[in-house]
């Protein structure tokens, strides 16, 4: 599809960049997409937690977009010329949907595959690919006091465990996390400091640490939990197979060379 209201402007030779958005990286690349000249940025959160900004020169999409359909009839209305999937590795529906739309569109796509978080010595992490088994293993270890640090949105595969330890989960939207009275809630931000967070884990006396390996910059929780010596439980990503980049910059650097 070409011209004015297509996918490709061939008159202006403007590319309108639509990006999947949900991490830091993705904020990055969208952000150094729109210093660009001629490259106009979309940037899209799905169910962003509270009131988010739109990266710096970008106009700026929040929720649904009615499914692939939706999409699809989006961009086709925007004129978007290039897909960028930087979603959340956790984000698995939305995950999904990018891949399956991505094999079927006459335009550049590009993914980001954040990098992971890797355990360093001193880290006692266990890996599990699914919450059930992860839920399991914690049982039979026999912990009776966790800090879930998944997000409050991703507690309710998480619940289970209160069927046998006490479990507390932070959020810093009193609105989110399920209410059933199983959960104690730690009303508060992620603190960047080590020193907070050990003593959040000490204060509440915590035997062991869940979390989802969100990648990224190395959150102070796992230094903290690997200088009071805990175990960490960690639920990794569903792996991937579609091609991918591992940096925002080369991403930046091949849409700069679609011309």
């Amino acid at each position: 599809m070409t011209g004015g209201g297509g996918w490709w402007d061939v008159q202006t030779r403007r590319h309108h960049i639509l990006i999947l958005g949900g991490t830091k990286e993705a904020r990055l690349l969208a952000e150094a997409l729109a210093q660009e000249p001629g490259l106009s940025v979309t940037y899209a959160l799905h169910a962003p937690t509270g009131t988010v900004a739109a990266p710096k020169n970008c106009a700026m999409h929040v929720g649904s977009f009615g499914g692939e359909a939706g999409l699809v009839r989006y961009m086709a209305e925007q004129g978007v010329s290039v897909l960028v999937n930087a979603l959340h590795p956790h984000a698995q529906t939305m995950q999904d949907r990018a891949d399956r739309l991505f094999e079927t569109l006459d335009m550049p796509t590009f993914r980001l595959a954040r990098g992971l978080w890797q355990a360093q010595p001193g880290d006692r992490w266990t890996h599990f690919s699914d919450a059930e088994t992860l839920t399991n293993a914690v049982q039979h270890a026999g912990h009776e006091r966790l800090f879930c640090a998944v997000g409050p949105k991703a507690m309710a595969q998480f619940l289970p465990l209160s069927a046998f330890a006490t479990v507390f989960a932070r959020r810093f939207d009193v609105s989110r996390g399920p209410e059933d009275g199983s959960i104690s809630w730690i009303d508060a931000l992620p603190h960047p400091s080590i020193e907070a967070e050990t003593a959040l884990l000490v204060q509440r006396g915590i035997h062991a640490l869940v979390t989802k390996n969100s990648g990224g910059d190395r959150p102070t929780k796992l230094d903290a939990a690997a200088g009071l010596d805990l175990p960490v439980y960690m639920l990794d990503p569903p792996r991937r197979t579609s091609p991918a980049f591992e940096r925002w910059e080369d991403i930046k650097d091949a849409i700069g060379a679609l011309g």
